[in-house]
């Protein structure tokens, strides 16, 4: 058996990943957590957007959507919004259940994975 010395086509190159972590529906004036899942998770999404917005990244860019809830009663009114904000690049999704948040009337907390579009994306 010969052996020869395999070359390297494309270099392993680990990915540019923005992790945006903790993201929660607090009201910013109130300090408080609206009463129903769909404000939280639509206030959520707003900073997690401004944020990317300040990598210079939007919606398109979301790869991967993490959604921590306490329950799913009223999830689905916020599909009109993610559909909305993600229908054009349908992000994998995973939708976790836990017991209970540190703070008092939090229902959902959210992390969002993105990717910067690379020069030679065709995705238009």
């Amino acid at each position: 058996m010969i052996l020869t010395p395999m070359e390297e086509i494309m270099p392993f190159r680990p990915s540019p990943e923005i992790h945006i972590r903790h993201l929660t529906g607090v009201d910013a004036t109130t300090g408080q957590f609206p009463a129903d899942l769909f404000p939280q998770i639509r206030q959520a999404l707003a900073t997690g957007m401004a944020r990317l917005d300040q990598q210079g990244m939007g919606a398109d860019n979301v790869t991967r959507i993490t959604f921590t809830l306490r329950e799913t009663d009223g999830f689905s009114t916020c599909f009109p919004l993610l559909n909305d904000l993600f229908g054009r690049t349908c992000p994998a999704t995973t939708l976790r259940l836990g017991k209970q948040f540190e703070r008092a009337g939090q229902l959902a907390e959210i992390e969002l994975v993105a990717l910067p579009a690379q020069a030679d994306d065709t995705l238009s």
